[in-house]
């Protein structure tokens, strides 16, 4: 039925692989590893009776109108990554609850999305009162993105401050072209869509695994020692996260269509690999979208 292969498994003839050089990117395809398309999965696992359970039964949803975009935070392609261990995402919980649609895809990178705005087909038709992002992790948190960043381990000197290990200024470059790309999207959303908000988040503190591709290879590379230097890896990773919410936080300061949901200490190691978070921790991520939705404080 599926070939249980570490780096990519095989189900129904549909190929999940991760890509080891961009975070929270997949490549879907076909069993003659031929590219599919987000409506190519659909339709064929429709049309073989798979992926029935894939969302709970909606009943007397919000009349709220939430869409969605960005990577596999929000789609993990649920048909065929349950078979991997993964569970729904947070967004896959909120569609039990509002009038949504999604336009996000695990093989699209954060350029892709600012460059192709597939979000355009919901948000312009100005019906949507908020529009989910998840996206960015594939340019500062794993795979090639985070070898570029970091410097040998032997650069820290005996340093405990993440900065001592890490490229400063293409951090900083990376960051501002980030930051630039959101900004283009909040600003398309106030031009085409103004009644629309945007929510987005920059991640939980992630857990690196010595064998993972994402986090681990990298920190390897570059001569890190997973349990010798644990502490620091943390400390590293946790720097990134921190420094995604504050460029995110100065686009919420200063775009009022713009809202940081902050989930950070939210998972609490509750991951299913090195960077997706597991059922449990999906349904909290979207207990904290849900009150923010609903009007609810966030404490």
């Amino acid at each position: 039925m599926y070939a249980d292969i570490l780096e990519a498994t095989v189900l129904n003839n549909t190929r999940y692989e991760k890509d080891p050089n961009r975070c929270l990117a997949y490549h879907v395809l076909d069993d003659m590893r031929a590219p599919l398309t987000q409506e190519q999965v659909a339709a064929h696992w429709s049309a073989s009776g798979k992926g029935d359970d894939t969302h709970p039964i909606r009943i007397n949803r919000s009349p709220l109108r939430v869409c969605a975009c960005g990577d596999a935070w929000i789609n993990v392609v649920i048909e065929v990554s349950r078979y991997l261990g993964y569970n729904k995402t947070f967004f896959d919980i909120l569609e039990g609850y509002y009038q949504t649609a999604s336009s996000a895809w695990p093989g699209h990178s954060f350029e892709d999305v600012v460059t192709e705005k597939p979000f355009r087909v919901h948000v312009d038709r100005g019906v949507y009162d908020y529009l989910v992002f998840s996206g960015g992790g594939d340019e500062v948190l794993g795979g090639c993105a985070l070898t570029r960043l970091l410097k040998d381990r032997s650069a820290g000197l005996g340093s405990d401050d993440p900065e001592d290990f890490l490229q400063m200024e293409k951090l900083e470059d990376t960051l501002a072209r980030l930051k630039c790309g959101y900004v283009e999207i909040a600003r398309y959303l106030h031009n085409k869509a103004p009644r629309t908000q945007l929510l987005v988040h920059g991640y939980d503190y992630p857990v690196a695994h010595s064998d993972g591709p994402w986090f681990g290879r990298p920190f390897i590379k570059r001569n890190f020692r997973f349990e010798a230097d644990r502490y620091l890896i943390h400390a590293i990773l946790a720097y990134l996260v921190d420094r995604f919410y504050e460029f995110l936080n100065e686009i919420d300061a200063a775009h009022p269509n713009v809202t940081v949901v902050d989930i950070r200490n939210v998972v609490r190691g509750r991951w299913t690999d090195e960077f997706h978070p597991d059922l449990d921790a999906s349904k909290d991520i979207a207990g904290f979208y849900r009150n923010l939705i609903d009007g609810y404080p966030i404490v």
